[in-house]
């Protein structure tokens, strides 16, 4: 007696209502229905959790009753305007009563409204602290039927693919390659708009993403999702732009067609950026949405009825069979994170599996929700860096572990130290004979934007030190670009006008032209407290010009990479003959850094150096040793 077939596989639409909804409690997104009276139609898990009530308690409830304060609010206001017009909408704003920013996807249809909602705070505090987080360009190579474009700013042609003419009505070649032709495509109510976004996208560099209308040549009008990157030449200028195009006509028609609850929770679910699944006890799979499709490279509806091992490598598939063998026999979710390779790209995903039961309540499928956490935890694990360095620097400074080392400046024709140059040193914590480098500090605390507190308590250090030799103290660019720390200094050399009067501040070149702005005004307010300015490692940015015109500078001081090759490369011996000519055009004294042997001092001499400086004439020393 041959043994009977197990359930075959079945389409979303062939889920239960019972089943549907147990899918989308497990969303991370919640959802609720409201009808036009403000009632609660149906709200699923993580929303009433996100709301604070059980769910069965918000349901034919009004929504202003149970929560006066929505009344008014922007939520509130929106969703009544979508109502009033039929058109879907998407906002972010912040809840005052939760403290939360929340994301909100509306989606009216006939006598009620679609609220697709999630709590956004962590990732709106992330940006807000970062000042930029920006969404990775998707290539249009990976993503199936799309059409892709060029455009190559100097010549102004557009290239577009086979596909993309497809979209816009056109035989391939019919397109006219320019930005005009492009504009002349666009809807008119669109144009602006679209170029106000292309132009903002060039003008930062930044990748863009927006939805246009098109007007096909027969008339048709057609709804387009682009998605892009500028590629930044040389110069830092837009070079080009690349980008693709996704005709969503269909998508756009369906999200304001959502009619009954079973064909709206389908559009939701294979719309959801979380990879879903449903597989039979034995592993095969009997839905897939779209976003398990793009990630497996599998289209979703090619996935039903195949295995998993034939979608997954081995050792990750039966990773997986073990879990949904464990949701299954304990009837519970089971938690996990996995790592998967897509396009050679690593990346994390947290995953939830819990079991869907028959008609007799018996598990006998499972399904999974996988979602991206890559971002996040990165952003988590540099949130954690940036607290553990701001603590470290904070104590060493709180606990006088930070200690200044000063190495002198010598002057070539009389041989006497002129100068000395203040350096910061760090000893660790519990190992008072340990002394840590720069090196291993000073990258971290520019990194996470800590060098300020560094910077001002080493000019503090500098102003309390006796007598009346010249002391050189570093000034990094990020300090120069913070109001908050410029202000400290500045009124610090204030509060000691004749200790000012002995400093001399090094800045480094840079390209950025903000940070060169902001050495301008910084150079502009030390110089008039009586502080004297130096360019350090002259000669190795592209910028070195533009700051001896731009700065009130009094010195240059040569790149170590030119002086410790001087005597065995004529090139660096030219390019340091050719600084010191150029800082007695603009009547300035040179500085020669890394001097360590005789024969270099003795080439340096002769080539007209005003100061050496390096270990030759000694070595960075704690203060109190260098001034005996």
């Amino acid at each position: 007696m041959s043994e009977a077939p197990g359930p075959g596989p079945r389409s979303l639409n062939a889920l239960s209502p019972t089943e549907i909804v147990e899918v989308l409690d497990r969303l991370v997104d919640g959802i609720m229905v409201l009808g036009r009276d403000w009632r609660v139609q149906f709200v699923n898990q993580p929303a009433a959790a996100m709301l604070g009530r059980p769910a069965a308690e918000l349901h034919g409830r009004s929504i202003l009753d149970e929560f006066p304060e929505f009344a008014g609010h922007p939520f509130q206001v929106a969703f009544a305007e979508a109502m009033r017009s039929g058109e879907p909408l998407r906002m972010v704003e912040h809840y005052e009563p939760f403290g939360r920013w929340f994301e909100t996807r509306a989606f009216p249809h006939e006598d009620r409204i679609v609220n697709l909602f999630r709590d956004v705070t962590p990732e709106h505090e992330i940006e807000l602290e970062l000042r930029e987080q920006v969404r990775q360009f998707e290539e249009a190579e990976r993503i199936v039927k799309f059409g892709t474009w060029r455009w190559e700013v100097a010549s102004g042609r557009v290239h577009w693919s086979d596909e993309l003419h497809r979209i816009y009505g056109l035989r391939p070649g019919e397109f006219a390659g320019t930005a005009e032709a492009f504009s002349a495509a666009l809807h008119a109510d669109d144009r602006d708009r679209v170029w106000d976004e292309i132009s903002s996208a060039m003008e930062t560099l930044s990748p863009f993403v927006f939805e246009e209308r098109i007007v096909r040549p027969d008339g048709e009008v057609r709804t387009l999702v682009s998605k892009g990157r500028v590629i930044p030449g040389n110069d830092g200028k837009a070079l080009a732009l690349v980008g693709v195009c996704h005709d969503v006509t269909s998508r756009v028609h369906t999200e304001r067609a959502l009619g009954e609850s079973e064909r709206r929770m389908h559009a939701i679910v294979d719309n959801t950026p979380s990879l879903i699944t449903v597989k039979d006890l034995d592993g095969r799979y009997l839905m897939a949405n779209a976003e398990a499709g793009r990630i497996t490279g599998v289209p979703s509806e090619q996935m039903v009825g195949m295995h998993c091992t034939d979608v997954f490598p081995e050792e990750l598939a039966s990773q997986q069979r073990t879990i949904d063998r464990q949701a299954a026999s304990e009837g519970e979710a089971v938690y996990d994170e996995v790592e998967l390779q897509i396009e050679g790209e690593s990346r994390t995903y947290l995953s939830v599996t819990f079991p869907l039961p028959d008609e007799e309540g018996v598990p006998s499928e499972t399904c999974s929700i996988a979602t991206d956490v890559t971002e996040r935890r990165e952003r988590e694990s540099e949130q954690r860096q940036r607290r553990d360095w701001r603590e470290r620097i904070e104590t060493a400074l709180s606990e006088e572990r930070m200690l200044v080392y000063a190495q002198p400046i010598t002057d070539l024709g009389s041989g006497e130290e002129v100068s000395r140059e203040l350096l910061s040193r760090l000893r660790a914590p519990g190992e008072p004979g340990a002394i840590l480098p720069p090196d291993a500090f000073l990258p971290a605390a520019e990194d996470y934007g800590l060098i300020q507190q560094i910077d001002v308590w080493m000019v503090r250090q500098a102003l309390s030190i006796p007598g009346q030799t010249p002391l050189d103290v570093n000034i990094s660019a990020l300090t120069m670009c913070d109001p908050g720390a410029r202000a400290e200094i500045e009124a610090l050399l204030r509060s000691s006008p004749e200790a000012a009067r002995r400093l001399v501040f090094e800045v480094t070149e840079t390209a950025s032209a903000l940070q060169l702005e902001a050495a301008r005004d910084f150079a502009a307010a030390v110089v008039g407290l009586g502080c004297r300015l130096a360019l350090d490692d002259f000669g190795v940015g592209f910028g070195s010009f533009t700051y001896l015109r731009m700065l009130p500078l009094s010195f240059i001081k040569i790149d170590l990479s030119f002086v410790q090759s001087a005597t065995t490369s004529t090139d660096d011996r030219r390019v340091i003959r050719g600084i010191i000519g150029i800082a007695r055009e603009f009547g300035l004294r040179t500085i020669a850094e890394g001097v360590e042997d005789e024969e270099t001092l003795e080439l340096l001499r002769e080539l007209g150096a005003d100061m050496v400086q390096g270990y030759l004439l000694g070595r960075p020393a704690p203060l109190a040793a260098s001034a005996a």
